[in-house]
Parts: C-alpha cells; structure tokens; sequence
C-alpha cells in the first residue's frame, strides 16, 4: 500500500469537492444573474407593465442605487463568511455546506416574487449570505481533504463553479431576460440550494476538523474514505500530532486576534499576503466585466436594449463561457506552474489589456474593446481567479485558517461591493479611459506579488508557516523557497528555518 501523502485526487475527493462547489456555483450564477437582465429590470426597457400583481421591472432610474442593488450581494456575502465561522467551529464544515443553503431558497423567493427594489436588496442579500458561507467553508474543506499534489487541481475549484454558475446563468438569461421570465431565472437559484442541502450530507467531514474535536475514530474514517487504497497511519499520526502541538500552544484564534497579532507565531506576513491578494482580485477590474460586460460592450456595439437577445448580450454569454474554458487551463497550469508565476503572469497581461481596451473605446474600434473584454475575462482565470481564495489554506496554521480566511473573504466581498456601487458613476465620468484605474492596480499587483507571496505549490504547509511566520519580509532569494512535499516522506521542520536579516520591514 501507497502513502497516502503521496497520492493525488480520489474518485471520492472528487465527489466531496464538487458537492461543495455547488455553494460557489451558486455564487457565481448569482454574480452574473442581474448582468443580461440588467436593462430590463433598472431602465423598463420593454416597458413597465404589470403581470398580477408583479411589475414587469423595478425601474432604478439612478445608477448609483443600481450599484447599491448589483453590490450588497456582496455585503451578504460578507454577512456569510463571517456567520459561517461561527458554525465551522462549532458544528463543521458538512453543516455549513448544507444549512447555509437554505439561505438561497429563501433569497430566489423574495427576488422571484419582487415587487420593490427594497424586496430585491433583500432578496440578493440573503443569496450572498448563502454563497459567503460556501466559499468561506469550501477553501479550507478542499484544503483539509487534500494532499499538496491533490490541491493544485482541486484548489481551483471554487473558482472554476463560480464561472460555471456565470456562464449557465449568462446562457439561461438569453431565453429569460424578458419580462416575466426574468422571475424564472432567479428561482432557479433557489432549487440549486435545495440539491446542495439534499446531496452534502453523503460527503464527509474534514478529518482535520474531527481530530481538534476529539473525534479520532471519525476522522480515521474519513480519512479513509479521502485516501481509499492507501495507507493512511502516518498522515493520520501527521495530523494528530501537529493538532496536538498546536493545542499545546493555542486553542484557535479569532479574527481579532490575528489582526492584532495576538497569535502564538508571527502571522503578519501571512495577513498581508491573504489581505492583499483579495483585494488585488477585486481591484483588478474583474467585477466590473462580471457584473457590467453587457454595457460596456453596448458602449460599442450601440444595440437597442429592447430586442432581446441583443449583440452585447450574446457576447456576455460568450465571453462567459470563455472564462470557464480558460478556468479548467488554469486549474491544470496550477500542477505546472508555481502560484507566484500565474499570479504575475495573470495580473500582468490583465494590465495590459485594460490599456489595449482603452485605446479602442477611444478609437471606437468596436472589434478591438471586445477582444479584450474577453481576454481580459479568460487570463483572469488563469491564476487570479483561483488563487487568492486558497492562500490562507496554504500559508496558515491550523488553529488560525478559519479565521484568516475569513479575514481575505471579507475583504474580497467588501471590495466587491465598492466596485460594484462606484463603477456606474466611474464610467459615466471617466468614459472610455475608465479601465487605466484597474490598469494601474493590476501592475501593482505583480510588484507586490513578486516582492511578498512565497511559492506555495506542492509544499506542506507546516512547512510554510515554520519559514515565513516573522514578520513582514520580502522573499527574494533561496533561503526563503520551501523545498517540495518529498514522496517518501514529510520535509524536515529543521531544514526550513530562515536566516534573519535586514530584508524585514
């Protein structure tokens, strides 16, 4: 029998993970669900007229309050992470994934039977309390069920069911985007929820969570089950081990605590890396494509919003499926490439595009701005997209991950909202030069990266944390490289000390 330290992804890993994602498949077909019928439901455009007692649009007539009705999904979704990490310490991860669904029946009924913007708010709300619990909890699940080799690949997973859950609803709304069918469309959000309530029970529960609540024999069980075919007893006494040590030294931290760096180990170099990347993710323009693409395309194309399908439409759709084309690339780089290469490379040419995309509005060259709109999407997705949200559970100490985690996913939601509410007015002021502002965050971006993240891919992250937990610092040169996870066993705490010098800051 194998180590199963060394084995890759199990039929049943596989399985547990794609049961979690319908959480962020949900997130996504939420994200993307106001994008095609956004002219039908803020400007009326195939009239205001009446179905019983359901209006055919909510009309919005200002665009700083559509902003506010695009953007406090993401507030929800804040609302989520946070409530989420209550529960995950409490009662585990299966019963966030499972209960926290329930939250997208009850936003599709108040957004499916709306009547009042006020109705629709709350309704969106309620689906981001759902989709932040999910994302929060999934990263760190998927983390905790995988080796390092099975992480590359499953580690993308949340991005890679976020942009399914886009496209699908992108290519839904192409038939449903016409009043009253709209209404259908954001229902549909609602029977999802009810399978993921229905299917995640069948999943078991993180072995790394059974073990910090003493539940031994269950986590030996589900271990097991993760690694079927394998020997499981040295990662199993692995686990064990580091809980105990961990314990020896702190029970679990809070938010709090790690923003105050009131932890056992020097965890603000790790802060500062899950922090920055999350905002980078939201700062580099994405939510604008996301939520927007359908108007910034019909800045172009100049289609009447009324003849549904229009050409911008068709193209968010396109551009959509794109995306997830070039999300299963990034999934299956991510065994290739080091995190830092992809993150540098996909911030990198998003700068790029964004200056290309400039230079076409301003031209008016119509070909031009939609090519990049879809490059700009697809390179997105290549390492921005699905990295950020695994770096906690990658750079991070057992008893801090949930809290860390917590800390990146409510800055990226925060972040989300911001764009969400100030890119309408943005474009209004700034016009076609309105993408130097992400331009000149992606470029940021890559300085940071290539200054602060340390290579993540295929170490431990005992590992990890042991070399980079002091402080602030930057990490160019060999003393600061993990070496890899060895198939025959564990690195050696002792070979990755650093050497302290005047790189800190």
């Amino acid at each position: 029998m194998i180590d199963s330290r060394t084995v890759g992804i199990t039929k049943y890993q596989a399985f547990c993970a794609l049961l979690a994602a319908i959480g962020s498949f949900n997130f996504g077909w939420n994200i993307g669900s106001v994008n095609i019928p956004g002219d039908v439901l803020q400007n009326c455009v195939t009239g205001h007229d009446y179905y019983g007692p359901f209006p055919s649009c909510i009309g919005v007539s200002s665009g700083t309050v559509w902003g506010i009705i695009v953007g406090c999904y993401a507030l929800g979704a804040l609302m989520g992470a946070v409530l989420s990490n209550y529960f995950i310490d409490r009662k585990g991860y299966k019963f966030v994934l499972s209960w926290f669904a329930l939250c997208n029946v009850a936003g599709a009924l108040l957004l499916s039977l709306t009547t009042s913007v006020a109705q629709f708010i709350i309704g969106r709300i309620f689906v981001g309390i759902a989709a932040g619990a999910a994302n929060n909890a999934l990263s760190t699940y998927v983390s905790d069920m995988t080796t390092p080799r099975g992480r590359n690949v499953l580690g993308g997973g949340v991005q890679f069911a976020c942009n399914l859950g886009i496209m699908l609803d992108n290519a839904i709304a192409l038939g449903l985007a016409p009043p009253p069918r709209w209404r259908i469309l954001f229902a549909l959000t609602g029977v999802f929820g009810l399978i993921n309530f229905v299917l995640f029970p069948f999943a078991s529960e993180s072995p790394k969570w059974l073990i910090s609540k003493g539940r031994y024999e269950e986590a030996r069980e589900s271990l097991t089950k993760f690694r079927k075919g394998a020997d499981i007893e040295a990662e199993f006494n692995d686990m064990v081990q580091s809980f105990k040590e961990n314990k020896e030294r702190t029970e679990d931290v809070n938010v709090f605590q790690v923003i105050r760096g009131k932890t056992p180990d020097n965890l603000r170099h790790q802060l500062l890396c899950v922090s920055a990347l999350m905002f980078f993710q939201q700062l580099c323009g994405i939510n604008a494509v996301i939520f927007y693409s359908t108007s910034i395309i019909n800045e172009s194309t100049n289609d009447d919003p009324a003849d549904i399908p229009t050409l911008a439409q068709i193209l968010t759709f396109v551009i959509s499926l794109v995306a997830l084309v070039f999300t299963f690339f990034g999934m299956v780089l991510g065994a290739y490439f080091g995190r830092r290469t992809l993150l540098m490379f996909s911030h990198g040419t998003m700068a790029i595009f964004s200056a290309i995309m400039v230079a076409g509005s301003v031209k008016s060259i119509t070909g031009l701005v939609v090519t990049m709109v879809f490059l700009f999407n697809a390179f997105f997705n290549l390492g921005v997209g699905p990295i950020p949200w695994a770096t906690a559970g990658e750079m991070t100490p057992r008893y801090a991950m949930t809290a860390m985690s917590g800390i990146g996913t409510g800055i990226g939601y925060i972040f989300t909202f911001v764009i969400g509410v100030i890119f309408p007015p943005m474009q209004s002021a700034w016009g076609n030069y309105t993408f130097f502002f992400f331009m000149a965050w992606n470029i940021a971006a890559v300085t940071f990266v290539f200054l602060f993240v340390p290579e993540t891919k295929d170490r431990r992250i005992e590992d990890t944390v042991k070399l980079h937990s002091c402080g602030v610092h930057l990490v160019l040169g060999k003393k600061w490289q993990v070496g890899q996870a060895k198939d025959e066993k564990p690195a050696d705490l002792a070979t990755v000390t650093p050497n302290f010098t005047s790189e800190y800051i």
